[in-house]
């Protein structure tokens, strides 16, 4: 599992799902596009809910590791439609990079060595 941590906010969610997301924010940002997503997480009594977050150039997103759990929400339909809105908006380079189980050369460069331009 990971935590989306957006602000003060920590959304905690499934590996595939917040690793989409940043890789969707990366591309907006860099476009200067915004977007919301609907991220599916579970509340402090373990009910599942979801959280809406507003993506962007400002925003200020990042995700870490959090204690596995069986609760761990997976929507593959939610990471294929972040897969493709992030191709639609010019940052088919980030699908790879953001995904921390990637071992293509190109994914392990960029998470390391971010391109300057």
């Amino acid at each position: 599992m990971k935590s989306v941590v957006y602000g003060e906010t920590k959304i905690t969610t499934g590996d595939a799902i917040a690793e989409a997301v940043l890789a969707y924010a990366a591309a907006l940002g860099e476009n200067g596009s915004t977007d919301i997503v609907e991220v599916p997480t579970f509340d402090e009594a373990g009910y599942a809910t979801t959280t809406e977050l507003l993506l962007g150039p400002a925003s200020q997103v990042l995700i870490e590791v959090a204690p596995d759990d069986e609760l761990e929400p997976e929507d593959d339909d939610l990471v294929n439609e972040l897969t493709r809105r992030t191709g639609a908006v010019g940052g088919g380079r980030f699908l790879d990079a953001a995904s921390a189980h990637s071992q293509e050369p190109a994914a392990k460069r960029l998470r390391t060595d971010p391109p300057t331009s």
